[in-house]
């Protein structure tokens, strides 16, 4: 179940006011007149829309609210790949999640981490 909070709020009003405006912008005919577009139609439409996408954000998590970390990866180099994880939270507290959310970021590294198995 998604934890609504005014950070998910936002998220989720601002996917909703974009589906709003998407759905509008794709009912118009193009060369069509002003005069002979059905008004009542696009609203109509595009606020069942709206509203589907708020009903969406409530079922599936929004990749847009809070991570637990980030994933910096270095692809500049197609021979390498090296990846940078960074976590938010640490030791029980890390054990306790069923899953973590990674924000990832695509980063070229100034210097490749080391590597800790030798």
């Amino acid at each position: 179940m998604t934890k609504i909070t005014l950070e998910w709020f936002n998220a989720a009003l601002t996917r909703a006011i974009k589906t709003v405006a998407q759905t509008a912008l794709g009912m118009f005919t193009v060369g069509s007149a002003l005069n002979e577009t059905n008004w009542s139609y696009i609203v109509s439409v595009s606020v069942v829309a709206g509203i589907y996408s708020l009903l969406m954000s409530v079922v599936v998590d929004l990749p847009e609210v809070g991570t637990d970390g980030v994933l910096q990866i270095d692809a500049s180099n197609p021979d390498e790949f090296y990846c940078k994880m960074g976590l938010d939270i640490m030791g029980p507290a890390l054990l306790e999640k069923k899953t973590v959310k990674l924000a990832v970021v695509k980063e070229t590294f100034t210097e490749p981490p080391t590597d800790t198995t030798q």
